[in-house]
């Protein structure tokens, strides 16, 4: 077995075990992700959702060939063999050609999946819940639906795998086949705008959903295929708002995840993100093995990145407000770069100026990550961290903006370098969810 199909085997067989999905394509998130990985000797699920990396590039610019490369270099630097990490596509299916009629945008989707496939990525998660173009927005949209585009995208997976092995006989059983992630019960990527707590999807509904992604395989010769699908994405009732969470209700929850033990597939929770780590620990005990996170590190980052611009600003201020030494400007450049480009939080915030302002810097949906890696914000955070790097940072200082961080340099588990603070700070998100699932243990 893989070392993904290893993990949710053992979570089935009732110990609690699971593994943490990173999605996202933010480098100072991964490599956070890595050296946690690194340090644990535990493995690293990756993955890129369909609008960050695709053929045509994505909001990243990266094709999922490049995505791949990107990871694996970031993996060598942090010294993370590359057999132990694992690369997936979350969300793949129709998601950015919804404006198109069901042939045009299954073709694109088709490429991407045969893509990412090619590019080694063995965790796909078959996503066809959208209505596309051409189909009548009145009429109920079964499953079967759904369960046919799905198995549409496997075959063009199992095709490009095929041809992998052809064209390099000698690597043939090396080659690990993709693993699927179906499901039609998607919370919203990026977190769900509407009002009101996350619904928990339907037993019944569940094993329907498995029962017609069988019949949709089976018809198309994929019975082998659908051996290798490991879990079934559902709605747990947990999901982030503006500035509220939905929590994880064990109760609530109980018939669903009961149904789906007496199955051979797992649960993988999305929107996991900002969940307690009793609510983790909960979730991954009552069968979600694949906790799927990603805004919550990137909102790690910036509170990491905002406590640093407050340390800049008391370091080299001077006392009458001037300062002889630039400052970075961090905050107020991410926002200048937010304020042009709107489109990726407008439909989340709205309000007064004031809200907005206060929402796009603070929310939840951690819409600034989509601006983290733009130039001019780079260039801002480049210049923070040298700024920081000049100097060591007044142990007070920390205790006031990073207290965590302060404590882990004290006790020599960290330097007092501003790049090492950042990632530790995004190093004790990712640690609540090694502890979840059984990588780590805490005295807490």
């Amino acid at each position: 077995m893989t070392l993904l199909q290893q993990i949710i085997a053992a979570n089935k067989a009732g110990e609690r075990r699971g593994i943490y999905s990173c999605c996202s394509a933010n480098e100072d998130v991964l490599r956070a992700v890595l050296r946690q990985a690194r340090a644990t000797d535990s493995p690293a699920l990756i993955e890129s959702t369909a609008n960050q990396v695709n053929q045509f590039g994505g909001y990243t610019g990266m094709t999922p060939a490049d995505f791949a490369a990107f990871v694996l270099r970031l993996a060598a630097e942090e010294g993370v063999d590359a057999g132990r990490v694992i690369l997936g596509g979350d969300h793949l299916g129709p998601l950015i050609w919804t404006d198109l009629p069901e042939d045009e945008a299954l073709a694109r989707a088709e490429c991407l999946v045969a893509d990412c496939v090619r590019a080694g990525y063995t965790k796909i998660h078959l996503d066809t819940s959208m209505r596309v173009a051409s189909d009548d927005p009145e009429a109920p949209f079964p499953v079967a639906v759904c369960a046919a585009r799905g198995a549409r995208l496997a075959a063009a997976c199992e095709q490009a795998a095929a041809e992998l092995q052809r064209q390099d006989p000698g690597r043939a059983t090396a080659l690990e086949l993709p693993s699927y992630v179906i499901g039609s019960e998607v919370p919203v990527p990026g977190g769900d705008v509407k009002v009101g707590a996350m619904g928990v999807s339907d037993p019944s509904d569940a094993l329907k959903t498995i029962d017609a992604y069988r019949a949709a395989f089976a018809s198309r010769g994929l019975d082998a295929a659908f051996q290798r699908v490991i879990a079934l994405v559902l709605e747990m009732g947990v999901e982030f708002h503006e500035f509220t969470l939905d929590e994880y209700d064990r109760a609530r929850a109980t018939a669903l995840t009961c149904a789906l033990r007496a199955t051979p597939l797992c649960i993988e929770g999305h929107s996991t993100d900002f969940q307690s780590a009793a609510n983790l620990r909960a979730m991954c005990e009552d069968g979600v093995a694949i906790l799927k996170v990603g805004p919550a590190f990137t909102f790690a980052a910036r509170e990491a990145l905002f406590a640093l611009e407050q340390i800049e600003r008391e370091l080299l201020a001077d006392a009458d407000g001037s300062q002889s030494q630039k400052l970075s400007g961090f905050r107020a450049t991410l926002d200048e770069v937010m304020c042009a480009e709107a489109c990726y939080w407008r439909a989340y915030h709205s309000g007064a100026e004031a809200q907005q302002r206060f929402a796009r810097a603070y929310s939840f949906y951690d819409r600034a990550r989509y601006y983290l890696s733009d130039p001019r914000v780079q260039a801002a955070q480049n210049l923070l961290l040298e700024n920081l790097s000049r100097q060591s940072i007044p142990l007070p200082l920390l205790s006031q903006y990073l207290p965590q961080q302060y404590e882990h340099v004290r006790s020599g588990k960290i330097q007092n370098n501003a790049r090492e603070l950042l990632s530790d700070h995004i190093e004790e998100y990712i640690a609540v969810y090694l502890e979840a699932t059984g990588i780590i243990e805490t005295n807490k």
